[in-house]
């Protein structure tokens, strides 16, 4: 599929976006982290093709907005980090059929 944006053609495959998001989905919370600013484009592009409102996506409980919690916030050096309510919003808004 393609799109255009400021006269130039970005090209996507929703197959490929589909094994991304499982491929996500299936990590560890080690390999996660390790990929996180991948999850963060990845949320980002996602929503924008899902057409998920701003106020859903970047609120402060939106995926993109949980995400960058992550990057900013934890886990590194947190001994209380839980990932497992962040992973499972990426799981529910991000899921493609």
């Amino acid at each position: 599929m393609e799109y255009i944006l400021d006269d130039k053609t970005f090209t996507w495959s929703y197959s490929e976006l589909r094994d991304t998001y499982h491929a996500f989905v299936e990590m560890t919370d080690e390999e996660f982290l390790d990929d996180l600013v991948a999850a963060i484009h990845f949320a980002c592009f996602v929503c924008f093709i899902k057409e998920i409102p701003s106020y859903v996506c970047l609120s402060d409980t939106g995926i993109v907005h949980e995400l960058v919690h992550v990057l900013q916030y934890g886990p590194v050096g947190a001994t209380d980090f839980d990932l497992g309510p962040v992973r499972k919003l990426f799981k529910e808004q991000l899921k493609l059929a």
